[in-house]
């Protein structure tokens, strides 16, 4: 009767610790230096797939947002979250900006802010997180543009993905997965300001 939860509690364990290890953000190249930024904001995730209809993945954007802010802190930057949620929709999303588009609509650099950082779910799957009782399937890719400047402009960009499986529940995967897809995002935006070093 104990095997089970106590699989599942060695699951969790190597899943944090491998979150615990993860690697160091790149040196800042000499031009992302220079643009000196320290706070940088994380405006509400936006959808550029349709979003999912179920319960316990109704704020899993939210979730997403959460995991960026804490990413951005462990990169060295001063990093907070601005903005309301997107409003819950059926209809199809909006597609992240192609390199060089003007920034969308959404939080802009303003005093005390030098950075916003945008972000986009642009993969969706899931195996009904909350009506099935066995393993459980969650797939997530997402795009991150960060903005600077004035006028803002793009300073960089990055995709990542994740892909998660197992026996969790759902606010366990949910978290594994936002979790591992804002560390690949993120993973080639250089060390910020406050960056001291792996912990």
């Amino acid at each position: 009767m104990l095997r089970q939860p106590l699989l599942l509690v060695l699951a969790l364990l190597l899943a944090a610790c491998s979150m615990s290890s993860s690697p160091p953000p790149p040196p800042p190249d000499p031009a992302f230096a220079a643009l000196g930024l320290r706070s940088v904001a994380v405006g509400p995730v936006t959808w550029a797939t349709h979003q999912p209809g179920g319960f316990c993945s109704a704020f899993i954007d939210e979730d997403l947002r959460s995991a960026l802010v804490r990413e951005l802190r462990r990169h060295g930057f001063d990093a907070f979250s601005v903005g309301n949620s997107v409003p819950r929709s059926f209809s199809a999303g909006t597609p992240p900006p192609l390199p060089g588009d003007p920034p969308s609509a959404g939080p802009l650099p303003s005093p005390g802010v030098d950075g916003v950082l945008s972000v986009w779910i642009e993969e969706y799957f899931e195996n009904s997180l909350c009506g099935w009782e066995g393993p459980k399937y969650l797939t997530m890719g997402a795009v991150g543009v960060l903005y600077a400047g004035s006028p803002p402009r793009e300073v960089w960009r990055g995709r990542g993905r994740a892909a998660e499986q197992g026996g969790y529940n759902a606010g366990e995967l949910v978290w594994l997965t936002t979790a591992r897809t804002a560390e690949r995002t993120l993973g080639t935006l250089p060390a910020g300001p406050g960056w001291s070093g792996p912990r």
